[in-house]
């Protein structure tokens, strides 16, 4: 008799230690498994649940702003040891800030009783350094429930889908033999300015954990002059941008990393960071703004995810990391029809009306995937989700 499991994805949940973000409520995670419950069909045997990349996040925490250049992940020789110790510092707090939500993952098997639940972990690019823990797959099966980690890529054939992060198509966050500058950007930048900000208006420090929640992240500036209009705030920001840049700008590895991409080409992966980081030092926080509207294409090229997925030979190809759900229908195979997927994320949305003010609300996104044998049709299928909560 074949079995007849429900495969079940998510990606970029981001949990954090909370010092530089906000994380989900438990009641996230509550109401995702009860939606799983309803999906449930009466001859579903096994639930596969696939965790796709940036569950945990340990970039962006204000950890490493107290940490020595020496002992961070990016630094040319780092104290190893110690790198390797904040990093497991910052994830038992990221386990421990979020134990309620985790807990409910953890007992999904007995939400879905009799039904079993296995668990499977691919990792993204803030959550990449897990890989370096002893044991990672019993640490995550004490935290997860019964887990197998994939480090690359999930593939399950009876389902024709293959399943993948994704920061591997993206210049900035995939180094295949160092640390991707993304993660220094993300710490660096987008860690250490509303650090900056919040060391001198500490009343700010709630409301400068969305900053990372922002899409496309080149808003950040236009957020923070749109939000705070008190002068002296407003001034210090500016001049705070100014220094951030700077800093990082000086970091020994940010100076190789764009000695090492500089190439003949104009405009390639180098030269984007360098000038949008320099213009947005050197000139008005106005036009800086713009300028980096201007660039802000070369943040994430949705049609390259596309075109990566249609070089996989399943019929579906899923990927997270750009925080968008998307579905694109890619070309027939066999007189079946072939679509790339991207989970999105269950980050909170930050967006821009066009007249420049923000509003915000929360996302939850899962896709769920039947053998042909579920659901009774003559090929597998598929239910892509996404649930929007304005409060």
């Amino acid at each position: 008799m074949i079995k007849k499991p429900m495969l079940v994805v998510v990606s970029d949940l981001h949990l954090t230690d909370g010092t530089a973000t906000n994380n989900l409520s438990p009641r996230a995670f509550k109401h995702f498994l009860n939606l799983i419950k309803r999906s449930i069909r009466d001859n579903t045997e096994e639930i596969i649940l696939v965790f796709d990349g940036d569950t945990f996040d340990l970039l962006r925490s204000d950890y490493w702003m107290s940490v020595g250049d020496n002992e961070k992940p990016w630094s040319i020789k780092p104290d190893t040891h110690k790198t390797q110790t904040h990093l497991k510092n910052i994830f038992d707090n990221i386990v421990e800030i979020n134990r309620d939500g985790l807990k409910l993952i953890k007992e999904a098997d007995e939400v879905f009783h009799p039904i079993p639940v296995k668990r499977f972990v691919i990792l993204g690019n803030h959550d990449r350094m897990l890989n370096e823990f002893n044991n990672l797959q019993d640490t995550l099966s004490h935290i997860l429930g019964r887990v197998q980690v994939e480090e690359n890529a999930y593939v399950n054939d009876e389902y024709s889908v293959s399943i993948k992060h994704g920061h591997e198509y993206d210049e900035y966050n995939f180094e295949p033999q160092g640390i991707p500058i993304g993660d220094v950007n993300t710490t660096e930048l987008f860690v250490r300015l509303p650090y900056e900000i919040k060391r001198e208006f500490p009343h700010l420090a709630d409301e400068l954990k969305c900053i990372e929640d922002i899409r496309p992240q080149w808003r950040i500036f236009d957020y923070l002059f749109n939000e705070y209009q008190e002068k002296r705030l407003k001034s210090f920001i500016e001049d705070t941008i100014g220094r951030t840049i700077e800093v990082f700008l000086d970091i020994p590895y940010v100076k190789q990393w764009l000695r090492t991409h500089n190439t003949p080409h104009i405009l390639d992966a180098s030269d984007r960071l360098k000038y949008v980081l320099y213009l947005s030092k050197f000139i008005s926080i106005e036009w800086a703004e713009r300028f980096l509207k201007a660039f802000s294409y070369f943040e994430i090229d949705e049609t390259r995810y596309e075109e990566m997925a249609a070089r996989h030979k399943t019929l579906y190809t899923v990927f997270g990391h750009t925080h968008s759900e998307k579905i694109s229908f890619l070309s027939e195979m066999n007189n079946l029809h072939r679509y790339y997927i991207n989970t999105g994320t269950w980050r909170e949305r930050i967006i821009a009306s066009k007249n420049g003010s923000f509003s915000r609300y929360k996302s939850m996104t899962y896709a769920i995937f039947y053998k042909k044998e579920e659901r009774v049709t003559d090929f597998p299928s598929f239910e892509l989700w996404n649930g929007a909560l304005r409060e």
